[in-house]
């Protein structure tokens, strides 16, 4: 069961994620391969979905089955936007750095 604290910090992570990812794409102003009105780098999707599956795997002892269904998960979602020219590999790999990264100082706290 998870305790009122955990509920917290992994929601307050992403809503905390979502400003700094924003943040980061304001002061980049880096294209999408695609013509957009929005900012490609980073990933959002890949900071998102990162984090999500990196704090799961850092918070809980789940059986190597869960973990690879999680990471290949993530991997065929992140292979659609790049597949889409919706973000080049750059701006996934970023995104999903930051989302780790995130996740990793998140669950130390």
């Amino acid at each position: 069961m998870y305790s009122d604290r955990d509920v917290l910090l992994f929601f307050g992570g992403l809503v905390s994620l979502q400003f700094i990812v924003k943040l980061v794409k304001q002061l980049i102003k880096e294209d999408r391969p695609i013509k957009s009105k929005t900012y490609g780098m980073p990933s959002t999707r890949a900071a998102f979905m990162c984090f999500i599956v990196a704090y799961l795997i850092l918070t809980n002892q789940l059986e190597r089955r869960t973990i690879l269904l999680l990471i290949g998960g993530l991997f065929i979602s992140l292979y659609v936007k790049f597949h889409m020219k919706e973000h080049s590999l750059r701006q996934i790999v970023i995104g999903s750095c930051i989302g780790v990264g995130y996740a990793y100082l998140i669950s130390t706290l």
